[in-house]
């Protein structure tokens, strides 16, 4: 008869090991080449356990709530998926699609699985509470960004001067901010430029570069004098996604011209920004593609860049980037 001690021992050992990426015991990664995941979503369809809202959904709220009820995003399916390319570690990104700013269901999944996953939260840029919010989730969630996204006309809230107690915090504690602008976006880099300079302690992760599109710009893929100008500022890095290389093809697409190469695509980024300055995301949760085949694309368009060049895109810049709980404060 096993004993009550030797049972408990062995389950939480058990428990713990399906935590961590099944990869990690082969040999190599599945693909070829280690990867953190920097923009991966989570969600299920439990709407009297968790506030599902899908008013921000691009869907629509009725086809969000179909897809989170067809095909939940819990641990079990991203962790399969992660397992799948070779992903060891990643940040769980708030959905706004799904949740809005009620992260419950993202920080319990990063919360039963630390070893594989951490928070990227969203709160409301302006609200009293998010300074405080943001002190205490560092500290007990393990938090490693907040994410803000939209436009909201000349300067959008998460720029306005009521944003800036929240920025502050994340100044004061070494945490990320990732932004998602929406709807001309050039003219919001520039915007980003000045809080890039008075936050230094803060690292400005720019969802989706910014959303170039090279269908309206081939001369430079897409970037704008904006984003030259921006590269200028070295705490802003740069996610380069699934989701905007499909972007991308819907774009050539609409404007009936031919999608650009991803590999002269991605070594123009990394020329433009450095490797060190940009970082993978599969957007899985989000993406409605083959997130294995464009994940197998990404890799197969950095084949041209050094062996360190492609450490940094695919892992070391993401570990920089997002530091569980806050990188503290800057040194003197």
């Amino acid at each position: 008869m096993i004993k009550r001690r030797t049972f408990i021992a062995s389950t939480v050992a058990a428990a713990a090991a399906a935590a961590l990426p099944r990869h990690s015991f082969a040999a190599a990664p599945p693909l070829g080449i280690k990867l953190f995941d920097t923009h991966c979503h989570f969600y299920t369809y439990e709407p009297d356990k968790y506030f599902f809202d899908g008013a921000g959904s691009r869907y629509g709220k009725e086809k969000m709530i179909a897809k989170a009820k067809a095909n939940p995003m819990n641990a079990e399916a991203v962790f399969r998926f992660w397992d799948s390319i070779g992903v060891e570690q990643g940040t769980a990104v708030q959905y706004n699609s799904t949740y809005g700013t009620d992260n419950t269901y993202m920080l319990e999944v990063c919360k039963a699985n630390p070893k594989r996953v951490a928070p990227v939260v969203i709160l409301a840029p302006t609200d009293a509470k998010t300074p405080e919010t943001l002190i205490k989730w560092a500290k007990e969630e393990r938090l490693t960004a907040i994410r803000w996204t939209g436009g909201g006309g000349a300067v959008p809230p998460y720029l306005s001067p009521a944003s800036e107690p929240s920025w502050a915090v994340c100044n004061d504690l070494g945490l990320t901010v990732v932004l998602m602008p929406l709807g001309g976006a050039a003219a919001v880099l520039a915007q980003v430029a000045t809080f890039a300079d008075k936050y230094p302690n803060v690292k400005i992760a720019m969802d989706h570069i910014g959303f170039p599109r090279p269908e309206v710009l081939p001369e430079t893929f897409g970037l704008t004098p904006e984003h030259y100008a921006l590269a200028k500022h070295k705490n802003v890095y740069y996610k380069l996604t699934n989701f905007l290389v499909s972007e991308m093809e819907a774009g050539a697409k609409t404007a009936n011209k031919p999608m650009v190469e991803l590999k002269p695509f991605v070594e123009h980024m990394v020329k433009t920004f450095g490797a060190d300055h940009l970082c993978w995301g599969s957007d899985f949760g989000n993406v409605e593609v083959d997130g294995v085949q464009y994940t197998k694309n990404m890799i197969a368009a950095t084949s041209g860049l050094s062996a360190k060049e492609r450490s940094a895109f695919f892992y070391d810049t993401a570990k920089v980037v997002f530091v569980p709980g806050g990188r503290g404060k800057a040194r003197a």
